[in-house]
């Protein structure tokens, strides 16, 4: 779910229409746009806005000027260009929930499917922070330092002492670092589990738990959500029945119904783990993101005898262009880091160099703050907008945190009606 657009020059705003005429083909390649003063009178702007705007465009490559003739179109949108560089079809074993997931996350588009991955918008600060941060190591860097297999000891180290600050204490050397929180999931999985193992999830959830577990010859048992969280009764059955390898947990700002779980079920969930041996992979990916105070408690917080897996990455965060993530792997420490290491011995150095500093650095703290607010409006005037629309027909779980609405809509309405009907460019659909 992006945010509400800031105020941007009118040139800017200009160039961008233009632009995207022309990039949808409704502006063909070769013909002459307007004069300079009849766009301006279009547009209902000054003749020096709209040349600053036709400047910017004659940057890019898309128009370019003739003399006596003005600004011609270079550029024409081809069918080519708008479809994926290969084809892909999802595993044919997996569920086809799992299927249209991966299909639309690989391709990477939003036709034909109401389910589109969210990204993160690459002008955020955090972003543009992170990638200066990048830029300045790789020219800085003049040779590479040796580090472990499980990541650079510098960001291990940092990132233990964020935790530290949510009451989960655990050193830098206990901590892996890996391609994202996806990939630091697919290894708990398959340290804690084999194929047709039974791993008990909380549902609604992420569609990538399904496609992961379906990929892996896992089976899935699922635990349904109340306002507490995971209903806690079935939870606490499912668990001392010794029926499941493991749980999969999204206690903060949980994705997609925003509830965050009171710190006195987190420990009862901690105290269920260590009574019934049972281990508990903690998807905090999305906590730093809580709207009110300080980021939440983990349930690994309450967790000392080390049956919690925390898994996490920056994607919501800082971005999801640049793959970084990590896990915590408590009492499995010595089997995670040994697999991890056999799959992908070296790592994303110049990366986890460009984090570490980032993260140590001034800007970090205020930006997210900032990033929390600005995701907090977008969804509360989502909200609003959805109540404006739907009066009293439709119910809205109020959310902790993070970028995602949970909606129950009446029955006369389908989700495939209320897609068509919203801006695509603020409001994506799980």
């Amino acid at each position: 779910m992006g945010t509400d657009k800031q105020k941007i020059p009118s040139y800017v705003a200009i160039a961008s229409k233009i632009e995207r005429n022309i990039l949808q083909g409704k502006i063909a390649e070769g013909q002459k746009l307007g004069s300079i003063r009849r766009l301006a009178q279009q547009e209902s702007v000054s003749i020096n806005t709209i040349r600053a705007a036709l400047d910017s465009l004659c940057e890019s490559g898309i128009i370019h000027s003739l003399p006596r003739i003005g600004f011609v179109v270079s550029y024409q949108s081809k069918i080519e260009d708008n479809l994926p560089f290969e084809k892909f079809t999802a595993d044919c074993r997996l569920a086809e929930p799992s299927q249209q997931w991966l299909n639309t996350t690989v391709l990477g588009y939003r036709a034909g499917s109401p389910l589109f991955r969210m990204t993160l918008p690459t002008a955020s600060k955090m972003f543009k922070s992170f990638q200066r941060q990048y830029h300045q190591v790789i020219m800085q860097s003049i040779r590479r330092e040796t580090d472990s297999a499980a990541g650079l000891s510098c960001l291990r180290k940092v990132i233990s002492q964020h935790l530290a600050q949510r009451n989960y204490h655990v050193g830098g050397g206990d901590i892996q670092i890996t391609n994202g929180c996806q990939h630091a999931l697919e290894h708990a999985l398959r340290v804690l589990c084999k194929a047709g193992d039974t791993v008990a999830i909380a549902v609604p959830a992420f569609p990538g738990y399904f496609a992961l577990l379906g990929l892996l010859g896992l089976k899935v048992l699922e635990i349904p959500m109340s306002p507490l969280g995971p209903d806690p009764e079935i939870l606490q059955q499912v668990m001392a029945s010794q029926s499941i390898q493991a749980v999969i947990l999204n206690p903060n700002c949980h994705n997609p119904t925003g509830i965050t779980i009171a710190d006195r079920y987190k420990k009862q969930i901690a105290d269920w783990a260590a009574s019934y041996q049972v281990p508990i992979i903690e998807d905090d990916i999305c906590s730093q993101l809580h709207f009110v105070g300080h980021p939440p408690n983990l349930i690994a917080s309450y967790d000392s005898a080390g049956w919690c897996l925390v898994v996490s990455s920056i994607s919501k965060v800082i971005g999801d262009s640049e793959r970084i993530g990590w896990c915590c792997p408590g009492r499995f420490k010595n089997q995670y880091m040994t697999q991890f290491a056999v799959s992908q011995i070296s790592s994303s150095y110049f990366l986890q160099q460009a984090l570490s500093r980032y993260y140590q650095g001034s800007l970090y703290q205020s930006q997210l703050r900032s990033w929390r607010r600005d995701i907090k409006v977008a969804t509360t005037a989502v909200a609003l907008k959805l109540k404006e629309q739907l009066a009293d027909n439709i119910q809205i779980t109020p959310s902790t945190g993070s970028y995602a609405l949970w909606v129950k809509l009446p029955a006369e309405i389908s989700a495939q009606q209320l897609h068509a009907s919203v801006d695509l460019d603020k409001v994506d659909f799980l």
